[in-house]
């Protein structure tokens, strides 16, 4: 038996986002100890964010925002700790993989994920955001019918593994080798 876990990455959950046709623009973004930022939540949500031009110290916050084309907005903050804490309760590979060696990026999808989680965005992109990390178990030398019948929800693009260039730290695909 094999088991494989399905992780949407940085590009494909802002490919979904953009996709639903509700979203202007959506934001990742990382706060560093000597830039400039304050947000305040309530009725009349704040966020700002001046970045220092150099010596911008560590990494204290992460924050994603999202533009609606009718011109609703929002944003979701995390501390570092916050981050940190999250990735440990749920990811598996927190002790290796790309939570250690590059934190920033996975830092920003997971505040991304929490924030379009509130976004107004269509049915494709909750059952998209719903499959990530989740694991499936099968046998490599039977078909796996369920795959198959998933062919009509989502959007699927065939490649052969050999021809394609895959991120060793990250997983994601970069492009494809062109023959």
């Amino acid at each position: 038996m094999t088991e494989c876990t399905f992780q949407i990455g940085y590009k494909g959950m802002l490919d979904l986002a953009y996709r639903s046709g509700e979203i202007q623009t959506v934001q990742a973004h990382t706060v560093y100890e000597n830039d400039e930022f304050d947000y305040e939540l309530g009725l009349d949500p704040i966020l700002k964010h001046k970045p220092a031009k150099s010596n911008r110290g560590k990494a204290i916050y992460y924050y994603a925002i999202f533009k609606l084309v009718n011109g609703g907005q929002g944003f979701q903050v995390m501390s570092r700790e916050d981050v940190e804490s999250h990735a440990r309760k749920y990811s598996k590979s927190f002790k290796y993989g790309p939570w250690q060696t590059n934190f920033d990026e996975m830092a920003k999808k997971t505040v991304m994920k929490k924030l379009l989680k509130y976004a107004p965005l269509k049915s494709e992109f909750v059952r998209g955001v719903q499959q990530d990390l989740t694991v499936k178990t099968f046998d490599p030398h039977e078909a796996d019918t369920s795959i198959m019948d998933q062919r009509n929800e989502f959007e699927y693009i065939e490649t052969d593994i050999e021809e394609t260039v895959i991120d060793e730290e990250t997983g994601e695909v970069q492009e494809e080798v062109q023959s």
